[in-house]
């Protein structure tokens, strides 16, 4: 039977004959086939943040970092696999493993960078202590699998479990311990899980300090907790293994459930007399304050009745000057007016007067005899005063007119 195919631009095909040979064909391509089957082939195409893993009929492998692309071969290609490549940051850190014949070959990659593994190449694969999935606040083993170790400063939480006091107190002691990778050769060669090593010696340290104190003596000293200098097995065993611990911080604990039901009662017997206290302080403050207050208001209550009072006086004081004034000018008004009638008195009795002597003067000219006229004038005196006697008289006469 005879069939036409077209094979289209950009792919290619696999044209197998009846002995089972191949031939591959790119397009644009017509065929013409007679007792051949056709095969499509795929291309695989890898970008410059991948690479292609193509495995080999006779077993070897080739990694061909992107961007490339590779067309599946179903003669010599067993598969071909699209893969990223491993970004690494730069705080983070990978172990390599190379191998060259009969040795292998072991060496550290820093970051950043995009690394793609050789054919021979695998990387280490790490499994330590990590939080138990269904009880966070616990450590379990093989709980973290990765590739890439962190290079920087680093923290885990962990809590120490049922550490008896002196006097047989069962506590459970939460702590933060941070820690930093400072050899990655050290690490590998002297422990598969530093994680567990952390923790193997913390207990060690909690156990010697906790079991030392009673209970009591436990939470007066729990700030030294806090110091480095109590943790002398953690700090051996993170030299000895690569790391350095830069600070554990205590986050407090807990006890048995009587324990702590009668340690929460006295802290809360506590904490009530505390904030009786408190709200005692705060009572006598107000309290302070408002007399405080009150006295502030009666002082400026004086001080406005005393300006009110001043205030009185003064107006007081300018209406009693009004007045003084008032009068004085009445007064100087009075004295006007009367020197004025006194002026005009007397300016009427000079011209009485001048007039009298005139007319005198005119009488005398005309021969009158004017002591006769003026005694004739006033023949009735008001008073007569006689004086007789033969010795000369002492007299003392006090008009009351």
């Amino acid at each position: 039977m005879i069939t036409i195919k077209t094979v289209r631009q950009g792919d290619r095909v696999a044209v197998w004959n009846v002995k089972g040979q191949v031939a591959y064909v790119d397009g644009p391509r017509r065929l013409i086939l007679f007792r051949k089957t056709i095969e499509p082939l795929r291309q695989y195409c890898a970008g410059a943040d991948q690479y292609l893993s193509i495995e080999f009929t006779d077993g070897h492998c080739e990694h061909l970092r992107g961007p490339v692309s590779a067309w599946y071969d179903p003669v010599n290609h067993l598969s071909i696999d699209i893969k990223d490549a491993l970004e690494l940051d730069s705080h983070e850190a990978i172990v390599v493993y190379r191998r060259n014949g009969s040795e292998v070959q072991r060496r550290v990659e820093r970051g950043p960078m995009l690394f793609v593994p050789s054919e021979n190449e695998w990387l280490h694969d790490f499994r330590w202590h990590g939080a138990d999935p269904e009880y966070p606040s616990h450590k379990v083993p093989r709980a973290l699998k990765f590739h890439k170790l962190r290079v920087i400063p680093d923290q885990t939480y962990y809590l120490v479990d049922d550490v008896r006091t002196s006097d047989d107190a069962l506590l459970t002691v939460k702590l933060m311990i941070f820690f930093e990778l400072a050899d990655i050769e050290t690490m590998l060669d002297q422990t598969h899980d530093p994680i567990a090593d952390f923790i193997n010696a913390v207990t060690a340290d909690v156990v010697d300090f906790v079991g030392a104190r009673s209970f009591e003596v436990f939470k007066q000293d729990t700030e030294n907790l806090n110091e480095l200098e109590s943790y002398r097995n953690l700090l051996t065993r993170a030299q000895r293994i690569g790391y350095q611990i830069n600070k554990v911080v205590y986050r407090g604990y807990t006890a048995g459930e009587t324990l702590q039901s009668m340690h929460d009662s006295a802290i809360e017997a506590r904490t009530r007399l505390k904030l009786d206290a408190e709200t005692e302080i705060q009572a006598q403050e107000l309290a302070d304050v408002q007399l405080a207050r009150e006295a502030i208001r009666a002082e400026k209550r004086q001080e406005m009745e005393a300006q009110q009072t001043t205030h009185n006086i003064h107006l007081q004081r300018l209406e009693h000057d009004e007045q003084i004034h008032q009068q004085e000018e009445l007064d100087i008004a009075e004295e006007e007016t009367k020197r004025r009638v006194n002026q005009i008195e007397l300016e009427h009795q000079r011209a009485t007067n001048e007039e009298q002597s005139r007319y005198l003067a005119t009488m005398r000219e005309m021969q009158v005899d004017l002591t006769r006229y003026l005694v004739a004038q006033y023949q009735n005196p008001d008073r007569l005063i006689r004086i007789t006697g033969d010795n000369e008289p002492k007299l003392h006469l006090h008009d009351n007119n």
